[in-house]
């Protein structure tokens, strides 16, 4: 009798399995992290992505025809690269500390949309730069993904998914290079969003992201 479950860390890809029908995008994401129940029959999407994603794009933020840097190789990672390889970025490169994953990331993208990512990142400067690991988020608040910072300027941007700490030390030292910075919040809010559209099959005012961030974040 429920209308459907968000799935989070780390059942979203156990889940599929139990499932009886999962979209095609989250098909080639690979992970399931919302589950819609429609007359028994349980189907599976993936909002984070596309959350993220219109996360950015709400903040003037492009990714078509971009250069990108990812920070991490973990499950955040792959539908993103997933989606970013499908909506035109020009390159993707992966940082991770553990290289056999980024491999292993750069693999299952190149299968699933025949995008080439790089491992070994080389380009000397990014339009984007993407943290999607744990540091710097509560309670490491003095976690910060990379050391070096001398290749953002003004003409970077720089997105975290993480919310709490609202800045964290990678968003202020590539602020402090003029980069242009964004945090968790807004993915947390639109993929909240694109799910309770899934839900209830009811399709949110345009205004929607605001009101909530107003009225439930007090931002």
């Amino acid at each position: 009798g429920i209308a459907g479950v968000n799935v989070t860390a780390p059942h979203k890809f156990n889940v599929m399995k139990y499932l009886d029908e999962i979209s095609d995008l989250a098909e080639k994401f690979g992970s399931v992290n919302t589950v819609v129940n429609k007359n028994g029959k349980l189907i599976g999407y993936n909002t984070d992505a596309n959350g993220f994603y219109r996360s950015l794009l709400y903040e003037g933020i492009e990714v078509r025809d971009r250069d990108i840097l990812i920070i991490g190789a973990g499950g955040a990672t792959q539908p993103i690269a997933v989606l970013f390889a499908l909506e035109g970025a020009k390159s993707i490169s992966i940082k991770n500390r553990t290289q056999a994953n980024a491999d292993r990331l750069a693999e299952y993208v190149e299968k699933n949309t025949g995008f080439k990512i790089s491992t070994h990142p080389e380009l000397k400067k990014y339009d984007l730069i993407i943290n999607t690991t744990s540091a710097g988020m509560f309670p490491d608040v003095e976690g910060c993904p990379m050391d070096d910072f001398s290749f953002v300027d003004g003409n970077t941007a720089a997105a975290d998914m993480i919310y709490n700490p609202e800045q964290t030390v990678f968003l202020k030292r590539a602020g402090e290079r003029g980069a242009k910075t964004v945090n968790g919040l807004g993915m947390l809010i639109f993929q909240g969003i694109i799910a309770y559209e899934l839900f209830t099959g009811t399709k949110l005012p345009q205004n929607a992201y605001e009101i909530i961030k107003k009225e439930v974040f007090g931002k």
